[in-house]
């Protein structure tokens, strides 16, 4: 009985060390996961003020700062990227995982034999970009939303 209970007490020990490893490791730091839509927007709210946003790429994510405590995360293309988010000071408050993909519960593809093209279909259906897209529709699809973009003046 006393056999027993020494090594129940020693396995709790060693899970408990193994536990605070893993719980102090980098990668259980970085591992908070953000979710985002791409074209939608996503907004995080930090406990004190941010000083500076650090997107790992910013072709598929884009955050910018609202307020001093708002953080407005885009999805821009389907992808995993990385924000960093740091104090006044330069200190590290926050490092996410950012996993940006589409709603592939408004995407329509549709087949001209090998060519592709996508469609957003809520409530109706218009073109849209996306990766693997045949490549003269998705240069028309670009060119028009960037004449769009710039009749509107938004950049």
């Amino acid at each position: 009985m006393g056999i027993t209970r020494t090594l129940v007490a020693r396995r709790s020990k060693f899970a408990l060390a193994v536990a605070a490893a893993i719980l102090t490791s980098p990668a259980a730091l970085a591992a908070d996961v953000i979710d985002v839509t791409i074209d939608f927007a996503k907004i995080l709210k930090l406990d004190r003020p941010a000083g500076t946003l650090v997107i790992g790429n910013p072709g598929i994510a884009d955050a910018t700062v609202g307020d001093d405590t708002t953080v407005v995360l885009t999805g821009k293309a389907a992808g995993t990227t990385n924000l960093i988010i740091l104090d006044a000071k330069g200190e590290e408050m926050a490092n996410a995982l950012v996993r940006v993909s589409s709603d592939t519960r408004q995407l329509t593809t549709v087949f001209y034999g090998s060519k592709r093209h996508s469609f957003s279909c809520a409530p109706q259906c218009e073109q849209v970009i996306s990766v693997g897209d045949e490549k003269e529709a998705f240069d028309n699809a670009r060119a028009q939303i960037q004449s769009r973009q710039e009749f509107s003046g938004a950049r």
